[in-house]
C-alpha cells in the first residue's frame, strides 16, 4: 500500500486533478485526466486481478475504480480471498453504489471532487486563514410579531397568493437523537412518522396547508390545492416509510398527483485521516449528504418544472421536526412579503437562545474599492469558530444571542432557484464530523468519529449578493433576499432529541409541547378572552404536568384573530381539557371543569368516492353558548404522555359530528361522562328542563352555511354567522 503523502502536498495535487476533471466534458476525457495521475499510473503498471477485471468494464465503471485509486482508497478494492465470481459481484455492487455520487457531484469533480472538498475542509481545522470574512451585521428584517395594519396586509397578500405557492419538505431525517423505533419490531423510524399531539409530524404539516387553503376558500369561494414535494432518503428505509405513510393516509385527502417524492443522494463517509469507512467487505458506509442538495435534486428530477406547469411561482420550505411553524399568521405574512416584493429568497427568523444547536442568520459585508457587497446568509453553529462568531448574548443578562436563529423556514422564487443552481449546485458545503456506531468490514461493532460532506439548503442565499456604494445605508441596499422577525414560540420549537434528566427542554418533544401550551395560553387569554389557570414554570410542567390542555384543528383559524371571533369568553378551570377538531365552532361563555372534545368528521368539507377532500359548507357545526361542562376529566394520577396525546381520562364529554351534523346547546349544564353523536343531515339541540338534559333531534332544513368571512378595509378578516 502506498505511503501516505504529506497532507498539504496531497491536497495540492488533488486540487489540480479536481480542476482538470471539472473542465472535462465526458467520462472518456475524465479517464484520460486520471490516467495522468501518478497513483493511477503506478496501479496500471502493477498486475492484479482488479487490473485485469477493470479492463473489461465500461468507461463509467473504469472511471469509478480509477477515481478510488487516485484518492488512495484502493485497499478497499483489494480483497484477495473468496471466489472470483463473488468478488466480482461485490465490486460491481460497490461501483453501482458510487455511480450517483460521481454523477451528482460532477460539477465539483465527481468522486474525487467530493473527497478533496471533504478532506480539505477537515484539514482546515476550526479556523482557516483562507477565509475572507469581511464584516458581520445583525440582519435587517421586517418585524411581523404584532398584527398591525401593515402586517395584516402581508397576511392578506400571503392568502391571495396561495394559488401561486408550492411547498417542499425535507423529510429524510433519521431521528437518531430521538432513538425513534417501531415498538413492534424495533426497526428505526423516520422523524416524519413520530406521533406528536396524536398524529404524525407529516400529517401535522399537511393539516397546516389545508387550513390555509380552507381560509382561502372561505374568503374567495374557490379551492386551491398546493403542490407538495418531499425530499426523502434511503437512510433507514426512509423513502419507503414516507410512501407507506402517504398511502395509508390515502394521501391525506389530496390528489396523489399533487405530491412528488424525490430521494436525496447518500455519500461516502471517511475518518479524520481521509480513509473511507466500510460497513462490510467492499461496502462503503454511506449516509445522507445534507439538505443542501434539495435544490439540485429537485431541478434534476423535474420537481420545479412540475410546479411551474401547475402555475406556481414561489415555494415555501418547512422542516418536518418543527410542528409549530404553521401557527397563527407567521407563514402567511412571511410568504406575503416574498410575493409582494417579488423576492428571490427569504428567511423566517426569530430570537435564538445562546448556546443552542442552531445556526444564525447574518448580513455579510465585503468591501471592494468604493463598493460593499452584501449577502444575507446563514452560518451553522458548528462553524462559529471557523467564522469567529462568538455565541454571546445580544445584551448583558439576556438569554438570546446577538444574531437571530436560522429556522429552516425558507421562501424561494422557483425561476431564480433554477437559474442559481447552475452556478451553485451544492450550497453551504461543510463537514459533519460526529461519533457513530457501525459494523465494519470484518463484522465488528465500531464507534469512532466519522465525517461526511454535507450541505445546507439555506446557503443558496449566498448567491444573491447585492453591491452598493459604501456610503449607502444598509437598509437602502435593496437586497433580493429578506428576513422576517417573529416570536420564537410561534416560529421554531423542534422535536429533535430525547429529554434527558436535568437537561434543557430545548429541541425535545416535551419542550415543543410546552411552547404549544404557551401559544394556547396566548390565544385563549388575549384573543378569546378566556379565564385560565396560570401557566406552570418549565420545572413544574415537567414534574406536575400542564395546568390545562387545549388543542384544535388549524382550520378553525389558523389565524388567532379568526379563532378569537369563534371562541368568545369563558373559563377553563385547573386541569381542564378542551379539544376542538372542528372549523365551524361558535362558542361563547363556556365554563369547563374536566374534559370536552368536539370532533367533526367533516372539518372542512366532504370527500368524494376517490377520497379527495372538497372544501365546502358541508361540515360539522357546533354552537355552545352559556354552557357549563362538568366531569372528572383527565386522570392526573395516570402515566400520561401529553405531547403524544396518550392521555387517560376518568370522564369525558364528547360531541361527535358526522357529516354535516350540527349540535346546539345554550344555557345548559352538561354533567358527567357523555358521548353525543349527531348524524349527518340532522341537528341535535340540548335542552335542560328541571335539571335534566334532553336532546331534540330534527332534520336540517335548507343550506347551512356556518361562518361567513369578509375582508375589512384594513385587511382584517371579519366573521358573521
Amino acid at each position: 500500500m502506498e505511503q501516505e503523502l504529506d497532507v498539504e502536498s496531497d491536497l495540492q495535487k488533488l486540487s489540480e486533478l479536481v480542476e482538470a476533471l471539472k473542465k472535462c466534458g465526458n467520462d472518456r476525457e475524465r479517464i484520460e485526466a486520471l490516467d495522468r495521475n501518478q497513483r493511477v499510473q503506478r496501479w496500471m503498471q502493477s498486475p492484479s486481478w482488479l487490473r485485469t477485471f477493470s479492463a473489461s468494464l465500461s468507461p463509467e465503471c473504469e472511471l469509478i475504480i480509477k477515481s478510488l485509486i487516485a484518492i488512495g482508497q484502493e485497499e478497499h478494492l483489494l480483497i484477495s480471498s473468496g471466489e472470483p465470481a463473488l468478488l466480482a459481484e461485490k465490486l460491481r455492487e460497490l461501483i453501482e453504489e458510487l455511480f450517483p455520487v460521481e454523477t451528482f457531484y460532477k460539477e465539483i469533480g465527481g468522486i474525487i471532487g467530493y473527497h478533496w472538498t471533504m478532506f480539505s475542509l477537515l484539514s482546515q481545522g476550526e479556523e482557516s486563514e483562507a477565509l475572507d470574512r469581511g464584516r458581520y451585521h445583525r440582519p435587517p428584517g421586517i418585524d411581523i410579531s404584532s398584527e398591525d395594519e401593515e402586517v395584516r396586509q402581508y397576511i392578506l397578500q400571503g392568502i391571495v397568493a396561495l394559488p401561486l405557492l408550492a411547498e417542499i419538505y425535507p423529510v429524510g431525517g433519521a431521528a437518531d437523537r430521538l432513538k425513534f423505533c417501531d415498538p413492534g419490531c424495533g426497526q428505526p423510524m423516520p422523524a416524519a412518522k413520530l406521533f406528536f399531539c396524536g398524529r404524525t409530524l407529516l400529517e401535522g404539516l399537511i393539516r397546516d396547508v389545508q387550513a390555509r387553503e380552507y381560509l382561502y376558500y372561505k374568503l374567495f369561494g374557490e379551492q386551491t390545492t398546493t403542490p407538495i414535494a418531499m425530499m426523502t432518503s434511503v437512510e433507514k428505509d426512509n423513502h419507503r416509510h414516507i410512501l407507506d405513510l402517504c398511502e395509508t393516509q390515502q394521501w391525506f385527502g389530496r390528489p396523489k398527483d399533487s405530491f412528488r417524492l424525490f430521494c436525496q443522494p447518500v455519500v461516502p463517509t471517511m475518518d479524520k485521516n481521509g480513509k473511507w469507512c466500510l460497513s462490510g467487505p467492499m461496502k462503503f458506509l454511506m449516509k445522507p449528504g445534507g439538505h443542501g442538495v434539495i435544490w439540485k435534486v429537485a431541478k434534476e428530477e423535474g420537481v420545479f418544472d412540475w410546479m411551474q406547469k401547475l402555475g406556481r411561482k414561489k415555494v415555501l420550505v418547512r422542516q418536518i421536526n418543527n410542528p409549530i411553524a404553521g401557527i397563527d399568521y407567521g407563514v402567511l405574512a412571511f410568504c406575503g412579503i416574498g410575493f409582494r416584493d417579488d423576492k428571490a429568497f427569504g428567511f423566517a427568523s426569530c430570537p435564538r437562545q445562546v448556546k443552542s444547536a442552531e445556526g444564525v442568520n447574518i448580513l455579510f459585508e465585503k468591501k471592494s474599492g468604493d463598493q460593499s457587497h452584501y449577502c444575507l446568509t446563514n452560518v451553522e453553529y458548528c462553524d462559529f469558530p471557523k467564522f469567529r462568531i462568538r455565541d454571546v448574548p445580544e445584551n448583558l443578562g439576556s438569554s438570546y444571542s446577538q444574531f437571530p436563529s436560522n429556522t429552516n423556514i425558507l421562501f424561494a422564487d422557483i425561476a431564480a432557484v433554477k437559474e442559481t443552481v447552475k452556478c451553485c449546485p451544492i450550497p453551504g458545503m461543510l463537514v459533519n464530523l460526529k461519533t457513530m456506531s457501525f459494523t465494519d468490514s470484518e463484522g465488528n461493532l465500531q464507534e469512532k468519529e466519522v465525517a461526511r460532506l454535507e450541505s445546507t439548503m439555506q446557503n443558496l442565499a449566498d448567491c444573491f449578493e447585492q453591491a452598493a456604494d459604501s456610503n449607502v445605508p444598509i437598509k437602502d441596499v435593496g437586497l433580493r433576499t429578506y428576513l422576517t422577525y417573529n416570536h420564537r414560540r410561534k416560529t421554531i420549537s423542534t422535536t429533535k432529541k430525547l429529554l434527558l434528566p436535568g437537561a434543557s427542554l430545548l429541541e425535545t418533544p416535551e419542550g415543543c409541547y410546552y411552547d404549544q401550551l404557551l401559544n394556547a395560553y396566548d390565544l385563549l387569554s388575549n384573543y378569546c378572552h378566556f379565564s385560565l389557570p396560570p401557566m406552570p414554570s418549565m420545572d413544574s410542567y415537567l414534574h406536575q404536568g400542564p395546568s390545562f390542555l387545549f388543542s384544535y384543528h388549524p382550520a378553525i383559524g389558523p389565524l388567532f384573530s379568526v379563532i378569537g371571533q369563534k371562541l368568545r369568553g369563558g373559563t377553563l378551570n385547573q386541569h381542564s381539557e378542551m379539544k376542538l377538531e372542528i372549523a365551524e365552532a361558535d362558542i361563547e361563555n363556556l365554563t369547563l371543569f374536566g374534559s370536552l372534545h368536539v370532533i367533526a368528521e367533516q372539518v372542512m368539507g366532504e370527500k368524494d368516492e376517490e377520497g379527495i377532500l372538497h372544501y365546502s359548507d358541508q361540515t360539522g357545526k357546533c354552537r355552545l353558548r352559556n354552557v357549563t361542562v362538568r366531569n372528572r376529566g383527565v386522570d392526573w394520577e395516570a402515566l400520561n404522555s401529553f405531547w403524544r396525546d396518550q392521555i387517560e381520562r376518568a370522564e369525558l364529554c364528547e360531541i361527535q359530528l358526522r357529516g354535516d351534523g350540527e349540535f346546539i346547546a345554550e344555557n345548559v349544564n352538561l354533567n358527567g361522562g357523555m358521548r353525543i353523536v349527531v348524524e349527518s343531515g340532522t341537528r341535535v339541540t340540548a335542552i335542560e328542563a328541571e335539571g335534566e338534559i334532553k336532546f331534540k333531534t330534527e332534520a336540517l332544513s335548507g343550506h347551512e352555511t356556518g361562518w361567513v368571512y369578509h375582508l375589512a378595509d384594513d385587511g382584517a378578516i371579519q366573521l358573521e354567522i
